[in-house]
């Protein structure tokens, strides 16, 4: 053990990852940030450090940190995250903490490697106080992008095939969130979609899963265009935030919203916050959820099993069915204020209490440390912090 703060080296990320500087920061660590390009791999070996950090699982870290003989730990927020399933996963000095816990159980069964579950969380420092009225009924805050069913499978399909796999997609609509599209594919479908385009190639990642992932990306483009439209059609103030090809869908875009600062604002001043986790989705939650109830507001979201896990519904946020109850349950709580605040009041005290940056943090660095600790033939040091 050495007595001096150790000393992390951090790769930016368009959200996450300023969240977990600050909170390393605060805990004592010596952060590096640190911009991805193929360059950085000639200054790595000139660089004092003790960790590298990214957000989600890069291979090409990976095997420079066993170059180096460095600890790498990959915080994976991402679904899907291809890089996951690749032979670099088994590095053993490759430690990946996964949002999803079914996706995490698979993994460190599938390649042994030191795989674990690590949920998403909030960074209560940079909160800011809610300022009174509200600028929307209903919002959503979400990137639109087509699917490379959309662009690149679609397109090259015969009419027959082509219903086959429209049939697949819909049967996401008419199934709970229980339901598994993996155990209704069959070789004709994997075949269908093997002649136009690739499923084969990563390590630990079937081709079914991944023609699961395809499919499942083309239902939540279009779930999230029918659930917006709906809301438009029935409410009078509701907003989009989020990447320009929402502006093809919907005359309720209103532009992008910045993640530090402008995003907790609009979550606050939306009376309804919309929460929908992509079908392909297993279990896990997407930061979404936290910042939505962090700032202290009222979420509505469709369901996945950790919803239940790490919170309570009906008192943290509310679950909708489908689209019709969607829309009767954003209609009576846009009358029925004090039930609304106190859900979103509920809901931040849980945040608050369970799920910051600086639990899970501090989860993440002792799991690595004791797996270090309990392996010295890996040449590799254990590190406190100040």
């Amino acid at each position: 053990m050495k007595d001096q703060a150790a000393t992390v080296l951090c790769f930016e990320h368009a959200t996450i990852a300023r969240d977990c500087m600050d909170t390393l920061q605060a805990l004592g660590f010596n952060v590096i940030p640190m911009t991805y390009s193929p360059e950085v791999f000639t200054k790595l070996p000139f660089l004092a450090f003790d960790y590298l950090f990214s957000i989600n699982f890069n291979p090409f870290l990976s095997q420079a940190a066993e170059a180096l003989r460095k600890p790498y730990i990959a915080w994976v927020v991402d679904t899907p995250c291809y890089g996951l399933y690749q032979e670099a996963i088994c590095n053993p000095l490759s430690f990946t903490f996964v949002y999803d816990l079914a996706v995490a159980s698979r993994l460190k069964e599938r390649s042994q490697g030191n795989v674990y579950y690590l949920p998403v969380a909030v960074n209560e420092q940079r909160l800011i106080p809610a300022e009174p009225g509200y600028d929307h009924d209903v919002s959503f805050i979400a990137n639109l992008t087509p699917s490379e069913y959309q662009t690149h499978i679609r397109p090259r399909l015969a009419a027959g095939q082509l219903q086959i796999l429209e049939d697949l997609i819909a049967q996401l609509d008419a199934h709970s969130a229980c339901f598994s599209l993996t155990e209704q594919l069959t070789a004709a479908h994997l075949k269908i979609v093997k002649e136009v385009y690739p499923l084969s190639g990563l390590a630990y990642l079937s081709e079914q899963e991944k023609l699961v992932y395809l499919l499942g990306r083309e239902h939540s483009y279009r779930e999230r265009v029918a659930a917006i439209r709906a809301l438009e059609a029935r409410f009078e103030r509701v907003a989009v935030y989020g990447n320009e090809e929402w502006a093809t869908r919907t005359d309720a875009y209103c532009g992008h919203a910045e993640h530090y600062e402008m995003m907790p604002r609009l979550f606050q001043r939306s009376r309804i916050n919309l929460n929908l986790i992509r079908s392909f989705v297993e279990s896990g939650l997407p930061m979404r959820v936290f910042d939505i109830l962090g700032a202290g507001g009222f979420m509505v979201t469709n369901d996945k099993e950790d919803l239940h896990h790490l919170f309570t519904p009906g008192k943290d946020l509310v679950i909708f069915r489908d689209e019709q109850d969607l829309l009767e349950i954003c209609r009576y709580y846009l009358s029925h204020e004090e039930e609304r605040a106190a859900i979103a009041a509920h809901g931040q005290l849980t945040v608050l209490t369970h799920h910051t940056y600086r639990s899970r943090l501090i989860t993440l660095f002792q799991t690595v440390q004791s797996a270090l600790l309990a392996t010295p033939h890996l040449e590799a040091q254990a590190y406190s912090n100040n």
